[in-house]
Order: structure tokens, then C-alpha cells, then sequence
């Protein structure tokens, strides 16, 4: 009698080698590869060696995910990753486009290894993929930050991810250009942790991202992450670590120059609003439309401004009119305007008041400045100053 398991890993292999073969997605197991996630680690009982690289092959391309196998399968799973390299940088057939990742977990990719070597043992492999593991468990950077103490036990991995970072010239992905690389990928920066968490290599990534050896994408935001992680792990950093201190504080500079660069810093200071040089504010003003009687927050008929002091994302601007439509743009552009209001337009932050003037000279909406909501956190001095603002 035919094994059930078995019968479901041969069909899974022979859907997506019909799938790869014509450059495409299967049209099931992207979606489903949880069913055969638990066969993983039995498929040396079930398959034969031809059949377990084909399957770990489509398994790490479909899930985006490096089985564990024992020692005996360690030559197979080295044979698929090895075919999947030359299909890295193609996207939509192989989910697992993240090279650092791989890189790290494998020890060597299409332009050769690492100096602390490939990965050839079940052992070293479980310990990396636990690593892969703890950098891909927060949905957040800040949620990444606050769990340092999580982090510290791969530290003596930082060397070998130092060594990914400069062999792929800190470039983890090289799918896309400057407008769609992902500078906030949480394993990326998950790893940099790790190396800001080790004394013998946080100075050394500190230097190859600031200092212009290497062709960072989008090399400002990427600072301005990289100085937040930074910031997390200065109070681990002792005084003899002079080089990385001076390099931190270097870093620190360049970031509040960006950040006093920005319409939302300089708003602030116009109004003499009580913040802090570094502090992470944020304003929320929600202005109704007169007559509207729901509360600012949650009222359809409002116009809505965010402000924040990041030069990557400094304000939003939106507006929703019942049965007439929205209305959304921010420093960089306008997304969409089914109301037909002039943009305030970048370099215009302060001049807002004067557009919701112009919003009711020229488009008859009379939003209520008196019944603003304006959120400045807990500080109410800062709330009272942009209340006047908003009537001047």
C-alpha cells in the first residue's frame, strides 16, 4: 500500500516542477505549504535522494524556508540550495530572495563562501536557523529594539554575519533598484543588532555604513535606522570602545542635521512648541466639517493632519467628504484628490491654516477650526500654541 505522506510530497514535486519549469508560481502550494511543512523532516523515509533534492529545492523556493535535516540529508539540502542560486535575483519563482539570509544560514552563494566557512554539519545548521528564527520574530523595529536581551545569545554569530554583510556589500536583496528595496527588512536589521550587540564588530559595521565603502540603497534612511539600533546599544558600549563612540556620535550628528532639515521641525520651532532636540514627537490635528456632529476623531466629513519630526516621513494631509470622496498627499506627493482641493504642497507646512481658508473661499467647505482635536501627547502647552496657529 502507497504511503498517504509520500503520495503528498510527489505531488507537491511534480506541481512545481511543472510550475518552474514555466517560470512560474504553482497555483496551489504557495498557499498551502503548511500541509507539507510537517513532512519535512521525514522525507528521507519517504523519498529517494533524487526526490528529497527536488524537494527541498521547491520547499526553500515556495516557503521561503531552510528545512532542518539531520546529517545524512546535509549533502542534498546543500545540492538544492545550490541550484536555487542562480534564481535568486528573479523574483516570483523563488520566495526566498533575501541573499543574507541564505548566506548566512549556508556559508556560500554564486560568487563563493565565507571565511568562516559553509555549513556542513545538522548541528551548525539548527543553530542558524535559530538565529533566522529569533531575527524574523518581531513585526516591528522597535519591537526588535526593546527585546535586546533576546538578541544578546547569538552574539557569537556576529563575526559570521559581519562577513554576509560585507560579501554581499550590505545588500541583502538584488531583486529591485532605490525605489522598491526594502530598507526596513526586520531580518536585515535584525542581524545588524546582533553585530551592535558584539563588542568585537559593532565598530566595524558602525564604520562600513557610515563611512562610504559601501553603495548602501537609500543610504539616508538606512543611517537613520542604523542610528536608532545604535542608540539602543550605547548603554552596553563601555568608555574604552573609543573608535565606536566617536563613530556613534558622528552618526548622531548627521541624523539630527536631517531631522532639523524637515517643514516639521522647522513648524515646531516657528510655533516654539516645548520639544526636545531627539524627542519623537507627533502632532494629529482632526478638523470637521461645521455642523458635523460626530467627534473630530472619528468624524467622515473632516480634513486630518499628521506631523512628525522624520525626514523620511515628516506629514500626511487627508480629507474624506461623505458621498463626495478623499483627498490624501504628504511631503513627496499627492495620492489621490476626488475633492478637487489645491495641494498644500512640499515646503508648505506652515501655510496650512491658509489652505483650509482656501478650502472654504474656493470649495465651500467650512471646516470648524474651533472644534479642532489637536493630539500633542500629554503636552498641553504644545496643544494650546497649535490651536493658535490654527486660528491665525
Amino acid at each position: 500500500m502507497t504511503n498517504p505522506d509520500a503520495n503528498l510530497l510527489r505531488t507537491f514535486i511534480a506541481d512545481e516542477n511543472q510550475a518552474f519549469a514555466e517560470r512560474r508560481q504553482g497555483k496551489f502550494w504557495p498557499a498551502n505549504h503548511h500541509r507539507i511543512g510537517p513532512l519535512a523532516a521525514k522525507v528521507s523515509g519517504l523519498l529517494d535522494p533524487n526526490e528529497q533534492i527536488d524537494f527541498y529545492f521547491h520547499f526553500m523556493r515556495v516557503a521561503a524556508a531552510v528545512p532542518s535535516v539531520g546529517d545524512k540529508e546535509m549533502p542534498l539540502l546543500l545540492e538544492a540550495y545550490g541550484r536555487m542560486l542562480p534564481f535568486l535575483d528573479l523574483g516570483g519563482i523563488i520566495q526566498m530572495s533575501r541573499r543574507h539570509k541564505l548566506l548566512f544560514v549556508f556559508g556560500f552563494d554564486d560568487t563563493g563562501a565565507l571565511p568562516s566557512g559553509e555549513t556542513v554539519s545538522a548541528k551548525a545548521l539548527k543553530a542558524r536557523l535559530k538565529l533566522i528564527t529569533q531575527v524574523g520574530a518581531y513585526t516591528t523595529m522597535p519591537a526588535q529594539r526593546e527585546k535586546k536581551a533576546k538578541f544578546a545569545p547569538f552574539t557569537d554569530e556576529a563575526v559570521r554575519i559581519l562577513e554576509v554583510f560585507r560579501h554581499l556589500g550590505y545588500r541583502h536583496d538584488r531583486r529591485y533598484g532605490e525605489d522598491l528595496y526594502s530598507v526596513t527588512d526586520l531580518r536585515f536589521w535584525g542581524m545588524v543588532f546582533i553585530c551592535l550587540l558584539n563588542k568585537a564588530t559593532r565598530a566595524d559595521l558602525l564604520a562600513d555604513m557610515l563611512e562610504g565603502k559601501y553603495d548602501l540603497m537609500r543610504r539616508a534612511e538606512q543611517q537613520a535606522i542604523l542610528h536608532r539600533y545604535v542608540e539602543a546599544v550605547l548603554p552596553d558600549v563601555g568608555p574604552d570602545e573609543e573608535r565606536f563612540l566617536m563613530l556613534a556620535q558622528r552618526l548622531k550628528k548627521i541624523e539630527l542635521a536631517r531631522r532639523n532639515a524637515t517643514e516639521s521641525v522647522d513648524l515646531a520651532q516657528r510655533l516654539k512648541l516645548p520639544f526636545g532636540e531627539e524627542e519623537d514627537w507627533e502632532i494629529h490635528i482632526a478638523v470637521p466639517l461645521r455642523g458635523t456632529e460626530d467627534h473630530p476623531l472619528i468624524a467622515r466629513n473632516a480634513v486630518r493632519l499628521h506631523i512628525r519630526p522624520n525626514p523620511d516621513w515628516e506629514w500626511e494631509l487627508s480629507a474624506r467628504i461623505a458621498g463626495r470622496g478623499e483627498f490624501s498627499e504628504d511631503e513627496k506627493k499627492s495620492y489621490r484628490n476626488e475633492l478637487g482641493f489645491p495641494l498644500l504642497g512640499r515646503g508648505n507646512l506652515h501655510a496650512f491654516p491658509a489652505w483650509l481658508r482656501q478650502l472654504r473661499e474656493k470649495n465651500g467647505l467650512d471646516f470648524d477650526i474651533g472644534a479642532a482635536d489637536i493630539r500633542v501627547g500629554r503636552k498641553r502647552a504644545a496643544a494650546k500654541l497649535v490651536a493658535r496657529w490654527l486660528e491665525s
